[in-house]
């Protein structure tokens, strides 16, 4: 009589190939290599039409292992937390890059002939000694030389303002950190589709040299740094070159709030503005919270909170405000 681990292995085998697949893609890379590879020649031929695996390289090293050389050709999304080079070429059907603190030779390995697939691009901080590595990489980007991205973050974006200007029209969605009015322009220049903009404003932005307005953007997230004594002016900037916004988000802390500007901006730009969420965080508030709804029809669903440690802007009080306009 077959014991019952023959039997259950004998009804596993039996399973379609779908099922395998379906069930390999909530395993780790490493657990489906170590844990399947060679049972048996079936499952072998499964793991070799495994697609779209993620793999985290936390050290240089992690990527010379086994597993890795295996499933090469099917990760489609990797996620590196060192700042070493890569050769990233080893990846073939890579879609997602995501690298938390890149410095000049990772950048250096960011080529659009290695990354034919690549669709998304997020670079955390770029603690670089060579600039222009990431001037060169900001200029590709925008340049249509990554054929297929969709969204980018680049933090700090670096963009040369006297470049030609080659349209990018699948980048739709980008997330620029520490960017200045400038750096957006060109971006604007360059995504005739853009359609969602996420922008933490540098406290050395000003007005933009050359402005240009997109019309397409309607979606927008923008957070201002704490001591930006210029974050109504270019408030007011970035606003006027986005006038179809109709989902606006925003961060600031400041020591007091002008609801009366600010609802005079929002009035005068976003003519479109259909939903409005915003935490401001302030030492004081001049006015009492009851009347903020005569400053804007979307000054409404008003929550006052105290400011926690993890906020990390300011102490003080912060309002949340979360409204949509109806029908």
């Amino acid at each position: 009589m077959a014991n019952s681990s023959t039997l259950n292995c004998s009804c596993l085998e039996q399973c379609p190939a779908e099922i395998f697949l379906e069930l390999f893609k909530y395993i780790p890379l490493h657990q489906l290599y170590y844990g399947f590879y060679n049972l048996n020649q079936r499952i072998n031929d499964i793991l070799r039409s495994v697609t779209e695996l993620s793999l985290t390289l936390n050290k240089p090293e992690d990527i010379d292992d086994a597993a890795v050389d295996f499933f090469a050709s099917s990760i489609y999304h990797l996620n590196v937390q060192h700042p070493i080079a890569i050769k990233f070429n080893r990846f073939p059907s890579l879609r997602s890059i995501v690298s938390l603190l890149p410095r000049d030779r990772q950048l250096r390995c960011i080529k659009s002939k290695d990354l034919p697939n690549l669709t998304h691009l997020t670079l955390g901080f770029a603690a670089i000694w060579d600039c222009e590595i990431m001037a060169r990489l900001c200029q590709r980007i925008i340049s249509n030389k990554f054929p297929k991205l969709r969204y980018c973050s680049l933090w700090p974006p670096v963009f040369d303002t006297e470049a030609v200007i080659i349209q990018t029209p699948l980048l739709t969605h980008i997330e620029l950190k520490e960017g200045n009015l400038d750096d957006l322009c060109v971006v604007l220049n360059s995504c005739p589709n853009l359609k969602y903009l996420k922008m933490l404003v540098s406290i050395y932005a000003k007005a933009p040299v050359k402005p240009i307005q997109s019309l397409s953007v309607k979606r927008l997230k923008v957070s201002f740094i704490r001591g930006d004594s210029n974050w109504f002016e270019n408030f007011d900037h970035l606003l006027s070159l986005l006038p179809n916004i109709k989902r606006l988000f925003f961060h600031v802390c400041v020591v007091q709030m002008d609801f009366n500007q600010l609802s005079s901006i929002l009035n005068k730009r976003l003519l479109h503005l259909r939903y409005l969420q915003c935490e401001i965080h302030s030492t004081a508030f001049p006015i009492k919270l009851n009347s903020l709804r005569r400053y804007h029809s979307l000054f409404n669903n008003i929550d006052l909170q105290n400011v926690d440690d993890n906020d990390c802007r300011c102490d003080g009080l912060k309002i949340c405000i979360n409204d949509e306009k109806k029908g």
